[in-house]
């Protein structure tokens, strides 16, 4: 008999609430100590740009340039400043949908505020030291409040977190990348390697279920309306028949009652 338990489907994705998780837990093994490194933001001033996206797009090559100009050297109040440490770049996104960016430079060394505002051009910059858990932290979300911006919905990629060459520790299963590594959305459907939209991969991740059968192994359905719909039509019944376990799992007792969820209709 076909038994186990029907879950909601978790994508290993910056843009999922809980797929971030996933992310984060198969980064940690091979983040390196940044206790006392150097800790930069940037920010944007909006009143440049016409939009959020444009500005994005800017800001990033405009990284790019700064790290570029660090590490040949620049000459700044009669000293040179040189950055060639491993670093990592991270993305936040405002509750308007402008985007900040967070780096890391494996580094103890000191850069002054004045010389990054005048290498950014773009907005606001801050320096400070940062501490592991804080680091931590900051992998754990990527849009204050909650809210993916309508514009990166619209979008195929977008690169939230970026290191450079160094960056992460050397693990005997995972060597140390030669390019650049970047982690960005993935979704856990292998067939389903469209180019579609973040949006369109969200919608998509909504009308998926996990079913987990006894023997441990785990199966994708493809539903007719999103889990959480579904759910909610279906609680009372399932919670009066002893089937709902809580936390949107589902108990399946009987090969039928998987059939009947994924063809289910409202």
């Amino acid at each position: 008999m076909l038994t186990g338990t029907v879950s909601p489907y978790v994508p290993k994705s910056w843009f999922h609430p809980l797929g971030i998780y996933k992310v984060v837990a198969g980064l940690m093994p091979r983040l390196p100590d940044v206790s006392g490194c150097l800790f930069l933001t940037f920010t944007v001033n909006q009143l440049y740009f016409d939009g959020p996206g444009s500005a994005f797009d800017y800001s990033r090559d405009r990284l790019r340039k700064l790290f570029y100009a660090l590490r040949k050297g620049v000459d700044w109040e009669g000293k040179t400043y040189r950055m060639d440490a491993p670093y990592c770049v991270k993305v936040e996104f405002h509750r308007n949908g402008w985007a900040h960016f967070h780096v890391i430079f494996l580094t103890k060394r000191f850069l002054p505020g004045a010389l990054l505002n005048h290498l950014w051009g773009l907005g606001r910059t801050n320096v400070k030291r940062i501490s592991n858990q804080d680091f931590h932290y900051l992998l754990k979300y990527v849009c204050k409040g909650g809210q993916i911006p309508d514009w990166v919905l619209q979008r195929e990629r977008i690169r939230i977190f970026q290191t450079s060459r160094g960056f992460y520790k050397e693990t005997p299963d995972k060597p140390q990348k030669v390019e650049p590594a970047e982690i960005e959305e993935v979704d856990e459907a292998p067939e389903e390697k469209e180019s579609l939209t973040i949006g369109e991969r969200i919608k998509r991740w909504s009308y998926r279920a996990l079913f987990q059968d006894g023997a441990q192994h785990y199966h994708l359905l493809r539903l007719q309306v999103p889990y959480w719909e579904l759910l909610g039509h279906l609680v009372l019944r399932l919670t009066q028949a002893e089937r709902y376990l809580g936390q949107g799992m589902i108990a399946i007792t009987k090969p039928f009652q998987l059939e009947t969820l994924e063809s289910y209709q409202l």
